[in-house]
């Protein structure tokens, strides 16, 4: 046989070799849902790849099939007849006489393998990755070829490999759940490439967590609400709604704010303060929902979309006032901070030039970790910056105390009585 033809039929197993390596890489890196979205749109293949995706026993054998043939013939053809041929040429250099056949056998394999390894594996494979779903869908085809003309092999290679995965414990894995870690590590993926914003990362995040926070980690707590109160002197309840920075205000009885009344629109008050109508109070009361701690913030925003009123009174299970929840705390949950008009500080979290973070107590834990880019978020009883000052300490802190957290040293910057006002959290490696 010519010697060129002995080339291009080597050469035409590599490359038959090469077909299989990137159909196998091409399908099981393709996106069932772009798969999905093709098919739909009706892309000739994209069907068909979509049934092989979903039924990687069957389409691996097939391909371990096309593989091991060639890989048989590629060694056979390429020893038994390139071989003898480089032999003759090899014993006419001096000193290699003697050991030409089995020089020439050796050069044979190496140029086999390497061609076999670039043309076979590599370059293919390196095709596969730039578009898996567009391969994906053109190769079907002549893989279900493969599959119907192997198909005892096939079918023997698919049972043994099932029946050894049972006995070994190993199930197969489904390919159609996503899970919530996979969504967030694609957009993390997405941001770092530049097709999706920092702050669209941001919120998806939100909206993720939305089913796992609970409505007490976004409320405003009590000590924090704006009330008054309807056992006051009327020239104090009016100082005290004219002073309040909040459109919406708590009103409660005889001091106590754990068993509050309901709320009132502090423009309703002053409304009738300027006609001279004088202050009246409870025909303004208006009752928000009451929810439990315990409830989460999407079944919160839920309630809220058939809620005449957008704010809600978070409970304990004694039925006592422990804060209050509104559209807006949803939103920002979701968006991150949105300043209103009545907030002299927005930033919660302040970063500063030494690399250090001042931070607001009431900072929800979430949004720590994740401005500060924690490895994990951390575990516990707690909701906020101040919550963990109060978990790790195992008391009430002081100003000045410190604890170490995800290589961060946190010190206790500001007190407000009882409560953690600030936190100055410091990289450790430059906290000494």
């Amino acid at each position: 046989m010519n010697p060129l033809v002995e080339i291009a039929i080597l050469l035409a197993l590599f490359l038959l070799n090469g077909f299989f390596a990137m159909a196998e890489l091409a399908v099981v890196s393709s996106r069932r849902i772009r798969l999905q979205q093709m098919a739909e749109e009706g892309l000739p293949g994209a069907a068909q790849a979509l049934r092989l995706a979903d039924d990687p026993g069957g389409f691996l054998s097939a391909v371990q099939v096309g593989i091991t043939l060639i890989g048989i013939l590629s060694g056979a053809f390429g020893g038994a007849t390139l071989g003898p041929r480089l032999a003759p040429l090899l014993e006419a250099v001096p000193g290699l006489a003697l050991y030409a056949d089995q020089i020439a056998v050796g050069l044979v394999v190496v140029i086999v393998t390497g061609l076999s390894v670039v043309l076979g594996e590599l370059v293919p494979k390196q095709i596969a990755l730039s578009a898996p779903e567009t391969i994906a869908r053109r190769i079907t085809g002549p893989l279900r070829l493969v599959q119907t003309v192997f198909g005892p092999f096939v079918f023997l290679l698919e049972r043994s490999s099932t029946l050894l995965l049972k006995l070994l414990g190993i199930r197969e894995r489904n390919r159609n759940g996503v899970t919530e870690e996979e969504v967030l590590y694609t957009v993390k993926e997405g941001t770092e490439a530049g097709a999706i914003a920092e702050v669209e990362r941001q919120m998806i995040g939100g909206v993720l967590a939305l089913a796992d926070r609970p409505v007490a980690a976004i409320m405003t707590p009590r000590p924090d609400v704006s009330w008054i109160d309807l056992d006051d002197e009327p020239d104090e309840v009016a100082r005290d709604v004219a002073d309040s920075p909040f459109s919406r205000i708590v009103v409660a009885r005889d001091g106590d704010l754990g068993r509050p009344l309901g709320v009132v629109q502090k423009k309703d008050l002053l409304g009738d303060l300027m006609a001279g109508r004088g202050l009246a109070v409870e025909p303004h009361l208006r009752e928000p929902l009451y929810v439990p701690e315990s409830i989460t913030v999407l079944r919160m925003l839920e309630m809220f979309r058939t809620a005449p009123l957008h704010l809600a009174f978070v409970v304990d299970e004694y039925g006592d006032f422990l804060g209050l929840v509104t559209l807006h705390d949803v939103l920002r949950a979701i968006a991150g901070d949105i300043p209103e008009e009545h907030d002299p500080n927005p930033d919660d979290i302040v970063a500063r030039p030494d690399g250090s973070f001042l931070v607001d107590g009431r900072v929800a834990i979430d949004e720590l970790a994740d401005r500060l880019d924690l490895p994990s978020r951390p575990e516990g009883e707690f909701h906020t910056a101040a919550g963990l000052a109060l978990e790790t300490l195992a008391r009430i802190p002081t100003e000045g105390d410190t604890f170490d957290i995800e290589g961060w040293r946190v010190e206790v910057v500001d007190m407000d009585n009882r409560r953690v006002d600030k936190l100055l959290f410091t990289p450790a490696a430059k906290a000494g």
